[in-house]
């Protein structure tokens, strides 16, 4: 009975205390979060995702990314905060905020964006997030939905049962019902802080067809590859470009704008990321025609012909035309003299080996045989073969979905796993990542010829025109400048 009333001295001194006054909206929000402590955990966070990704080598660009940002800042409802901005080295489209001030753009979003005042409006929207808090409120959401679950099930007969996963659905129905809201809410404060910077509010809007265009893209090849498509869902992509609303937001923010004119910055932006990576990069390994090549730890595969490759930060997936069979590449430290047969049970908990046998793989000491695993389609028999090199586990597993069809596909693995070696000095050659060219376009200039001209292996005139704001049509001597890859 002492643990209720302490729930319920709780729940109102919540209600009470909890609501504080929002900097950016001037409404009362309800937040569980001191500013200390918000800044503290946006440091400690900070620090976790520089060991996850790295910031990217060219102190040029990250010089001129921040000054954009700290000039929108300056103009924001929390301008006594100090914000520090990261591009990070990442081929992933991206942009987000931390809570404290910490924001983060990939190079691979800048890569899609065509001017200053686009930059401007991906950094003015992350700092919208900021600025209104939304990180603290989600957490202080998530502490409350945390409390009313405790009550239930003090109060609700069988909560402890069933009741208690009704009120986790809600909750995260809760959470997730506030995904529009808060978005529209940073889409209006980063367009104030774009005008007040003397940037056109309208460049929230281009940054959207930028993101659409994107998601139109990789649907359409998602399908004809056989997979899930790869779909960013955080910077504006809840709302179409017609929205009513947003329309609105961007009408209210022209009111701050300089009537005598605003800047756009297409050539400066264009000069700074010229020469910038394009896909992966040499942290992440690179892909060439089917091979896979990585310098930073010396190893090379060959994969079957057609096969689609997608390089996460924690493994590489091969995967089969319609996605009828994947491959799963992974590698873990060597923490002990064992062999890999040991490796495999012991650290990949593998107690029923089939089939197993020692291999020497090009010099390496490797181990391989089947297993039943679980997967998104049942049971499967699974191919698993382990490889050492450099005190590093390379962990290779290979499954069919048709359980019938693992023959046929079983060979394919066994010759991906075949193919891994020590890059050759040639290799080295090889693995230098693609970087993007800012050239001058002329009346003659088309994408179907820059597209057979370009080192890109596939959809090359899809990429091309994603890159130079032109997706599907327009012409490529519409523009002066135009990005290509080299």
């Amino acid at each position: 009975m002492k643990n209720i009333f302490q729930l319920i001295l709780l729940l109102i001194f919540i209600s009470i205390s909890g609501c504080a006054l929002n900097p950016a909206t001037g409404g009362r929000d309800l937040v569980l979060m001191s500013e200390q402590s918000e800044i503290a955990l946006g440091r400690k966070t900070h620090k976790e995702i520089l060991q996850q990704y790295s910031v990217y080598n060219n102190p040029e660009l990250q010089a001129y990314v921040t000054g954009i940002g700290e000039e929108l800042a300056k103009n924001s409802h929390r301008n006594n905060l100090i914000y520090r901005f990261t591009v990070l080295d990442s081929k992933d489209v991206n942009a987000f905020a931390l809570p404290g001030g910490y924001i983060y753009i990939t190079r691979g979003l800048l890569a899609y964006l065509n001017s200053e005042a686009e930059l401007a409006a991906v950094l003015g929207h992350e700092i919208g997030h900021v600025t209104a808090r939304h990180s603290v409120r989600q957490y202080s959401a998530t502490q409350l939905t945390n409390v009313g679950v405790t009550l239930a099930a003090i109060f609700i007969p069988g909560m402890n049962q069933v009741g208690s996963q009704l009120m986790q659905v809600l909750g995260t129905v809760l959470l997730r019902g506030y995904g529009r809201e808060y978005e529209l809410e940073a889409d209006k404060l980063g367009a104030e802080y774009v005008a007040r910077t003397n940037y056109g509010a309208e460049s929230m809007l281009d940054v959207i067809r930028v993101l659409k265009n994107q998601e139109i893209f990789e649907k359409q090849r998602a399908k004809s590859e056989g997979r899930e498509p790869r779909i960013y869902h955080g910077l504006f992509s809840t709302h179409p470009d017609n929205d009513t609303r947003l329309q609105e937001i961007i009408g209210y923010a022209e009111k701050y704008q300089n009537k005598t004119g605003t800047k756009k910055g297409e050539e400066v932006f264009l000069s700074k990321i010229d020469g910038l990576i394009f896909g992966d990069g040499p942290q992440q390994g690179i892909t060439r025609g089917n091979n896979f090549y990585h310098e930073q730890l010396d190893i090379s595969i060959a994969f079957p012909e057609k096969w689609n490759v997608t390089n996460l930060p924690d493994k590489l997936i091969i995967t089969a035309p319609q996605g009828v069979a994947t491959q799963q590449i992974l590698v873990e430290d060597i923490n002990k003299r064992i062999s890999p047969r040991e490796f495999m049970i012991q650290r990949l908990g593998l107690k029923s080996l089939r089939n197993d046998k020692p291999l020497s793989i090009n010099g390496l000491d490797a181990h391989t045989g089947i297993a039943t695993i679980n997967t998104g389609s049942g049971k499967r028999a699974a191919r698993f073969t382990v490889i050492y090199f450099n005190q590093q586990a390379y962990i290779l597993v290979g499954v069919s979905k048709d359980p019938k069809a693992m023959s046929h596909y079983d060979a394919a693995f066994m010759e991906t796993a075949r193919s891994f070696h020590q890059m050759t000095q040639n290799e080295h050659l090889l693995a230098k990542p693609l970087r993007l060219k800012i050239v001058n376009s002329t009346s003659e200039t088309n994408f179907k010829s820059l597209a057979q001209q370009s080192p890109l292996e596939k959809y090359q005139e899809e990429k091309l025109r994603l890159l130079n704001g032109l997706y599907p049509q327009g012409k490529a001597n519409s523009k002066t400048l135009l990005k290509i890859i080299n």
